[in-house]
């Protein structure tokens, strides 16, 4: 059963009318009335629930006034005698207050059976305690609760950085049932909270297993969470309120977005090339500049600065293929038939200017942030190109993520192929 807060107050007023009415009439023949009496008035209704989310009696409704200021505790007294609190001195000004119960208590449905359900109102600041109890049955009480089974997390320290190398991190779990709700997210420290994108496997929600592809917010661009140890917190909440948590650690280090650009000249070009008319089998070559403008290492890969192809190759005849993640030189031209957008590629560097990483028993080179390095290298025409003055250009590129915006159409400039 669902009431929205107007019909709350309507529900009450209109079927306390008469009983408020007597609580005012009496009080104007007591001294004092006000400050004898904190808690003026209670009602509960229905005092028979089924929390069971089949939209019948699923909840009661609480309600109580007060004439001044208090802290107010609401809790279930089961035929044992224990104590399950709802609200526990929670303080509250004076006027009149309304709350929906179904039965749960610390993320469980109390099982069937008869309740004391009493309000308790302690004036702050001293005071009698207002104290008022009713009757309250619960049945057909849905207290399967829901379980977070196996949640792990691989691997346990990650780099979201996006060079290819531990940028993700696989979230899995099994869920027991259905559930209305689940939200997963990290938690550092201070409580500050990062939320870990849906399982796109499976409806969310869905009794079974789940997984989540968390990369950090990188592949949108995003900065990643600082690095540090994070809890990984799993909660799950089911259609009558069944709450259930889980969580684990996960580390996060050397995370950010990476960032390069092609250092401009004072031309504002970027790129210098050998010369304006190169005959067939002489080499137009280039040289430019690159600087990692981010705050983490940029990943590159082969071949050398340097390197010579002919212009019948490219970066896979060379032996170099795409390695996702990592940044590379590119050159391309008009009337490219290669296949491959930039079919010459080169590394940022020469990897002894490099920082070498050692991942997984393999070496990888990286340009740290605020490097500037010189890439050179060279087109050999050994062939007639489709077109005899075809505009050449430079672009800077992050394989199989993008061609770095505002880099990927670096000072095009028109070369003769004389033949």
């Amino acid at each position: 059963m669902a009431w929205s807060a107007s019909a709350i107050r309507q529900r009450l007023h209109r079927r306390t009318l008469t009983v408020l009415l007597a609580a005012v009439l009496a009080c104007w023949g007591l001294s004092g009335c006000t400050r004898e009496a904190v808690l003026s008035f209670s009602y509960v209704d229905p005092t028979v629930i089924t929390p069971n989310a089949d939209g019948n009696n699923d909840a009661c409704l609480v309600a109580y006034k007060l004439r001044r200021s208090a802290l107010v505790s609401i809790y279930l007294v089961d035929e044992a005698g224990n104590r399950h609190y709802f609200r526990r001195q929670v303080r509250r000004a004076a006027g009149e207050y309304a709350v929906l119960f179904g039965g749960v208590v610390d993320g469980r449905v109390l099982p069937d059976g008869v309740y004391r359900l009493v309000i308790e109102a302690e004036p702050v600041g001293g005071g009698k305690v207002g104290r008022e109890e009713w009757g309250l049955e619960i049945r057909e009480a849905d207290t399967d609760y829901p379980q977070i089974i196996g949640l792990s997390v691989f691997p346990d320290r990650f780099t979201p950085n996006r060079d290819g190398l531990g940028d993700r991190v696989r979230i899995s779990y099994d869920l027991s049932k259905d559930v209305a709700l689940v939200s997963v997210y990290l938690e550092d420290s201070q409580g500050r909270r990062y939320p870990v994108p849906e399982d796109k496997l499976q409806k969310p929600g869905a009794k079974g297993h789940h997984e989540h592809d968390y990369d950090g917010g990188i592949d949108l661009g995003a900065e990643p969470p600082p690095e540090g140890l994070y809890k990984v917190v799993v909660v799950a909440e089911d259609a009558v309120g069944n709450r259930a948590r889980a969580e684990t650690q996960l580390y996060i280090e050397e995370g950010g977005v990476p960032r390069a650009a092609i250092v401009k000249s004072g031309e504002g070009t970027g790129v210098k090339w050998s010369a304006e008319v190169v005959p067939l089998g002489d080499v137009l070559t280039f040289t430019l500049r690159v600087e990692n403008i981010g705050k983490v290492p940029i990943r590159t890969h082969g071949p050398e600065p340097g390197t010579v192809y002919n212009n019948n190759e490219n970066f896979n005849t060379l032996g170099f293929p795409e390695d996702p993640g990592t940044f590379r030189i590119g050159i391309n031209y008009e009337g490219n038939s290669a296949g491959d957008p930039y079919p010459y590629r080169w590394q940022l560097g020469r990897s002894e200017e490099l920082a070498k990483i050692t991942f997984q028993g393999r070496d990888y080179y990286y340009l740290m942030p605020g490097q500037v390095v010189t890439v050179t290298g060279g087109i050999r025409m050994v062939e007639a190109p489709p077109l005899r003055k075809p505009r050449f250009w430079a672009g800077l590129i992050q394989e199989h993520v993008e061609y770095v915006p505002g880099e990927e159409y670096v000072n095009p400039t028109q070369i003769t192929i004389g033949y």
